[in-house]
């Protein structure tokens, strides 16, 4: 053990400074206006936080000529533009700073594909079991591809509460979670063709093995938001006091229609995204599953920005909706 203790070497990695690239980071959609963040690059060795750039020149082009709409800072690094891009044109970005090499990137807009059909179904029977499981969705999905064009596809699932219960729930501590309109459900799929992000709320698939113009997926959607637990402890609350005082004000709400029952949305977005952007979410992915592995090869992120680094992607989004209904559990027997 003293031998071993004593074998220690100092080495000098040749590591070779290089100056910081312009960064940008954006993904155009048919469905939204343009933003996008604008950053420098790290060196390996430094240990700072991302240092955004808020002050940089940025130029869109729309089919090489100069949009009519200025990008606008908010003094941290994320830029907005007012204008929605739209599928058949192609958008460069050209952004330049002092003391940086100006950087550039380009993407054409696809169309979106046409989701031929959509349905669902609740894994539980019982609004118990979802109490206690969480609600969990077999979701099956067709929807179009072009069998002459190279396509790729990312799914996500969102899900949408009432207006009433969300405006009824804002102010109250143990519900914040449902009031996250950008929540997205973890997904799973079996599908040998279909990969999950690192996070499990993306599926990416690539239409190399499609040819029969459409393609059917079976996954499953999993809230792990505690929507049950919610009605809970409103209750428990209301009757108890929190120091006294109820966290809630009238009306009760077992006054309120959706106290009995409500309508639960899940919306499915089906985004038809260029080749760049695959390539970049699959090895961002790989990335993040391989970050503190000592034992796992260096992973390179993809990037299409030239003299600078990050991604310009496009995304065509289409969505349809499924609806459940969704009981109390927690109503007395008598009430039910």
């Amino acid at each position: 053990a003293l031998a071993l203790a004593a074998c220690e070497k100092t080495l000098d990695f040749p590591f070779e400074y290089k100056q910081p690239k312009l960064v940008l980071n954006c993904v155009l959609s048919n469905t939204s206006e343009i933003d996008f963040t604008v950053s420098r690059s790290m060196h390996i060795l430094d240990t700072k936080e991302i240092v955004m750039i808020p002050d940089a020149d940025v130029i869109i082009f729309e089919d090489g000529n100069p949009l009519q709409v200025v990008p606008v800072s908010d003094g941290e690094g994320n830029y907005h533009a007012a204008y929605i891009p739209e599928a058949g044109h192609t958008y460069k970005f050209q952004v330049s700073k002092d003391k940086f090499e100006t950087i550039e990137a380009e993407v054409k807009m696809g169309e979106a594909t046409t989701i031929n059909s959509l349905s669902g179904k609740n894994k539980y029977e019982s609004d118990q079991d979802v109490y206690y499981y969480g609600a969990d969705f077999d979701i099956n999905l067709n929807f179009n591809d072009n069998p002459n064009e190279e396509n790729y596809y990312m799914i996500n699932v969102s899900a949408i509460l009432p207006d009433e219960l969300v405006e009824y729930f804002r102010d109250n501590y143990y519900s914040y979670e449902m009031l996250d309109s950008s929540y997205r459900l973890n997904l799973e799929c079996n599908d040998m063709n279909v990969s999950t992000s690192s996070n499990n709320t993306l599926l990416y698939l690539s239409d190399e093995i499609i040819s029969s113009g459409n393609y059917t997926m079976k996954f499953s959607a999993h809230d792990y938001r505690d929507i049950y637990g919610v009605f809970y402890e409103i209750e428990y609350y209301n009757d108890n006091g929190n120091e006294g005082e109820n966290i809630t004000e009238d009306p009760e709400i077992e006054d309120l229609p959706f106290y009995r029952e409500f309508e639960y949305r899940l919306i499915v977005h089906v985004k038809s995204i260029n080749k760049d952007y695959y390539q970049y979410q699959k090895s961002y992915d790989l990335y993040i599953e391989n970050d503190g592995n000592p034992f796992a090869e260096p992973t390179l992120v993809k990037t299409n920005v030239k003299n600078g680094l990050g991604i310009l992607g496009a995304s065509g989004e289409v969505t349809d909706t499924i609806k459940f209904t969704i009981k109390n559990p927690y109503l007395e027997e008598e009430d039910e």
